[in-house]
C-alpha cells in the first residue's frame, strides 16, 4: 500500500505477517539451491539454513503474541523459546560437531540445548487456566526450566560414563522428553478452554507428530544406512517449522463470545494432570543423577519441592483473592439490584411508593385480612383543581407542590404497616390494614385539615384560592371470592362523590 505527498516520495507499508511468511519461504527455497549447487560441500550451510527456519517461526510465535490477550502470550512466548534453542543446538552443531551424518548419534554441546528446547514446549502446552494469569507462577515455571537444564547439563556432560552410554543415555532422554510431549499435545487436545488455546495446542500437536518420524526417519538412516547431511533430505527438518509459523501467522483471531469453555470432570482432571506429568519428568532426571552427585540430586530434588509448594501456594492465594473478589462483586451487585429495587418502587418526583408498591401492598394486606377477617381501609386523595396550577403558577411550582403535599400527607400514616403512595398524576393513595370505616374518615379529615392548614396558593381555586384536596374512603373485609382491586374501585366512586358535592370533602363507602 503506497501514499503520496506533495513533494514527496511514495512510502510504502510492507506487512510485517507477509514478510515474515516471504522470509520463510526464501530460506527454504535458498536452502534447496545450496545444497544443489554446492553438493558434498553444503554440510555447514544446509544446517544454517535448518537453524533459521525455527528462528523465523519463533518470531513468527512472538508476532502472533503481541495480537493475543495477556494471558495467552505467556505460552506463544515459551512455545518461540523452545524452536529458539532446537535452532541454537543445529548452530553449534554445525561449528563444533565433527559428525557428517544427516542425524547426530554422538553426545556433544548441541544435544544439550536439542534437550533442553523442549522444556518449554512442555511448559507452554501443560499451563492450566488456574495458572495462565499469575505472574508469580511464570516466575516459578522458570526456575524449574533452568533446574531442568542444570540436571540435563549434569547427566550429559558429569556423569562418568563411556561415549556409547552417554549417546545411549541422551537418546533415552529425548526420546522420552519428545513422548511426553506427544502424549501431553494428545491429551490437552480435549482440555482446551479458550479458542485460543485450542487453536495454538492444535498447531503444537501437529507440530510435534510430524517432527517424530522426521527425526526417527533421520536416525534410523544415519545409523542404518550412513544417511550423511546436505542432501535434498534435510529439507524435512525445515517442514514442521515452516507449518509452525505459517499456521502462527494466518490461523484466526476470533475470541469465543461465550468466554471460557467450562470443563467436565475428566477433562480438568487431565488439565491438573499435565503440568505434574512435567514436574514428574524433572524429578526423573534428578533422580538419575544421584548415583555420582547424590547431594546435587537431592538438592534439586528438595528445589523442586519448594517451587512446586510456591505454585501451590499461589494458586491457592489467587484462588481465595478470587472467591473474596467474587464475593465482593456478589455484594455489591445485590446491594445495586436492591437499590434499583427501591427506585423501581418509588415515585421520582415525589420520593414516595409508586402505584406498583401500593398494589403490591394492597396484596399482602388482603391475603392477611383472608386468615385474620379484619377489615381493610384505602383512601383515594385527589388534589382539588390541579390542572388550574399548571395552567396559572407554571409545571414547576405544580412539581413542588406535589413533593410538599406528597410530604405532609404522607406524615399521617402513621403506623409501619400503613403505606402512603402516588397512585398517578395529582392522586395519592392510603393503605390502611386493620381500620375500619369510622378510623379511615379520622384520619381522611385529619389529611384534608393538614393540607388546608398549608395554605399553599392555587389561584384556580373557589376556596379562597388556596389548595385543597377531595378524598374518597372505603372500607372492606377480604374475601376468597372477592379481588383487592375492588376496594380501590370503590373508593374512587366515594372520591367521584366528593368531587360532584363541591370538592374540598370526604366522602365515604363501605362493603362489609
Amino acid at each position: 500500500m503506497a501514499e503520496t505527498t506533495l513533494g514527496l516520495r511514495p512510502v510504502v507499508r510492507i506487512s510485517t505477517r507477509k514478510t515474515l511468511a516471504c522470509a520463510l519461504w526464501g530460506v527454504v527455497a535458498i536452502h534447496a539451491i545450496l545444497i544443489l549447487a554446492l553438493g558434498d560441500r553444503s554440510i555447514q550451510a544446509s544446517r544454517l539454513a535448518t537453524a533459521a527456519i525455527p528462528v523465523l517461526a519463533a518470531f513468527c510465535f512472538l508476532w502472533r503474541a503481541e495480537r493475543v490477550s495477556a494471558r495467552e502470550r505467556i505460552s506463544w512466548r515459551w512455545l518461540s523459546l523452545g524452536l529458539l534453542l532446537w535452532a541454537g543446538g543445529q548452530v553449534v552443531e554445525t561449528f563444533i560437531g565433527q559428525s557428517n551424518a544427516a542425524s547426530n548419534l554422538s553426545v556433544d554441546a548441541s544435544d544439550f540445548l536439542y534437550i533442553t528446547a523442549a522444556f518449554p514446549l512442555l511448559l507452554a502446552i501443560s499451563r492450566t487456566r488456574e495458572t495462565e494469569s499469575i505472574k508469580a507462577v511464570a516466575y516459578l515455571e522458570g526456575a524449574q526450566i533452568l533446574v531442568a537444564f542444570g540436571l540435563a547439563w549434569v547427566r550429559l556432560f558429569k556423569m562418568a560414563m563411556p561415549p556409547a552410554a552417554a549417546a545411549n543415555v541422551m537418546g533415552r532422554i529425548y526420546g522420552g522428553e519428545c513422548a511426553l510431549l506427544a502424549v501431553l499435545a494428545v491429551l490437552r487436545l480435549v482440555s482446551w478452554s479458550t479458542l485460543e488455546e485450542r487453536r495454538r495446542i492444535r498447531l503444537l500437536c501437529a507440530v510435534v507428530w510430524l517432527y517424530l518420524p522426521i527425526e526417527l526417519g533421520m536416525d534410523y538412516a544415519s545409523e542404518r544406512w550412513k544417511l550423511r547431511a546436505g542432501t535434498m533430505l534435510d529439507l524435512l527438518w525445515s517442514v514442521p517449522f515452516l507449518l509452525a509459523g505459517m499456521r502462527a501467522l494466518y490461523m484466526t483471531r476470533q475470541e469465543d463470545p461465550a468466554g471460557r469453555r467450562p470443563l467436565g470432570r475428566s477433562r480438568l482432571l487431565i488439565e491438573s494432570l499435565c503440568p505434574a506429568l512435567v514436574t514428574a519428568g524433572i524429578f526423573g532426571l534428578a533422580a538419575s543423577i544421584a548415583s555420582q552427585h547424590f547431594v546435587l540430586a537431592l538438592s534439586a530434588i528438595f528445589l523442586l519441592f519448594v517451587v512446586q509448594s510456591l505454585h501451590a501456594g499461589a494458586v491457592q492465594l489467587n484462588y481465595v483473592v478470587g472467591q473474596q473478589l467474587l464475593l465482593q462483586r456478589e455484594t455489591e451487585l445485590r446491594a445495586a439490584n436492591s437499590s434499583l429495587e427501591r427506585l423501581t418502587l418509588l415515585d421520582p418526583l415525589t420520593g414516595v411508593p409508586n402505584r406498583r408498591s401500593f398494589t403490591s401492598a394492597l396484596e399482602d394486606a388482603w391475603r392477611r385480612g383472608l386468615r385474620s377477617k379484619g377489615p381493610i381501609a384505602v383512601l383515594m386523595i385527589d388534589i382539588d383543581f390541579f390542572k388550574g396550577i399548571n395552567d396559572m403558577h407554571g409545571h414547576t411550582y405544580g412539581d413542588r407542590c406535589l413533593g410538599v403535599i406528597a410530604r405532609t400527607l404522607g406524615q399521617q400514616a402513621r403506623r409501619t404497616y400503613d403505606l402512603f403512595a402516588r397512585y398517578g398524576g395529582e392522586e395519592f393513595v392510603l393503605l390502611l390494614p386493620e381500620t375500619k370505616l369510622e378510623g379511615a374518615v379520622v384520619v381522611a379529615e385529619r389529611m384534608r385539615e393538614a393540607i388546608a392548614a398549608l395554605e399553599i396558593a392555587n389561584a384556580a381555586s373557589p376556596f379562597d384560592g388556596r389548595l385543597t384536596i377531595s378524598i374518597g374512603t372505603a372500607t372492606a373485609i377480604a374475601e376468597a371470592n372477592g379481588e383487592a382491586s375492588s376496594l380501590v374501585e370503590i373508593a374512587d366512586q366515594a372520591l367521584y362523590e366528593a368531587k360532584r358535592l363541591g370538592r374540598n370533602r370526604v366522602c365515604s363507602s363501605t362493603r362489609l
